[in-house]
């Protein structure tokens, strides 16, 4: 399964009928934004009727857009993906699916690696995706194999990783999945999966 694809046709789905899915969106870079602490690259912004979502990459697109133009479309590269999961994360604010759509001020940086250290409880976690913040968190155990991690945790880069559906097939039973940061909020959200930002704004 891939995980990108099987997000845009729950979106297709759920808009079907609506007339929503011909909605404009535009697509930027946000320079300002200070990231998620467990995401790097340019700040990739989606916006649609005023609800703002977000896409941490380092293959930002800039572009005016329809919700619908993903639809029965090859999402084959990088750059494609992430403006799919910046458009999915906009869509799912807007039609008020979830809360979170931006990172946290980076006050709340300090807090956020704790208490994520607390919700693993020191138990061995696979990060799909390198994720050298997760890394140095104190208390928080980073293993390379995924058939000895209790946890798997997927980044914004994870979440649009080839293999990411095939995992969450794989695992979601007999594992704990938990995305991490604003950037997967839509994605997780449209698959039931765990999701950590618990300082991210809307």
């Amino acid at each position: 399964m891939d995980i990108v694809v099987g997000a845009v046709k729950k979106l297709e789905e759920l808009l079907e009928h609506s007339g929503c899915s011909d909605s404009g969106i535009l697509l930027d870079v946000d320079p300002h934004v200070t990231n998620c602490q467990f995401e790097r690259g340019a700040c990739m912004t989606a916006v649609l009727g005023g609800k703002c979502g977000i896409f941490t990459t380092f293959d930002p697109i800039r572009a005016r857009t329809r919700i619908s133009f993903m639809f029965d479309v090859p999402l084959d590269t990088p750059a494609v993906r992430g403006a799919a999961g910046a458009i999915i994360n906009a869509s799912a604010g807007f039609f008020c699916l979830v809360r979170v759509l931006r990172p946290c001020d980076p006050a709340a940086h300090a807090a956020c690696r704790k208490n994520l250290a607390d919700e693993l409880g020191r138990k061995n976690a696979f990060c799909l995706e390198s994720d050298t913040q997760t890394a140095t968190i104190d208390g928080v155990s980073l293993t390379p194999e995924m058939d000895a991690a209790a946890v798997i945790l997927i980044n914004g880069d994870g979440i649009i990783h080839n293999e990411a559906g095939n995992i969450v097939t794989k695992y979601r039973k007999e594992k704990r999945i938990l995305c991490l940061g604003p950037s997967t909020v839509g994605i997780a959200r449209l698959f039931e999966l765990d999701h950590w930002c618990p300082f991210g704004s809307k």
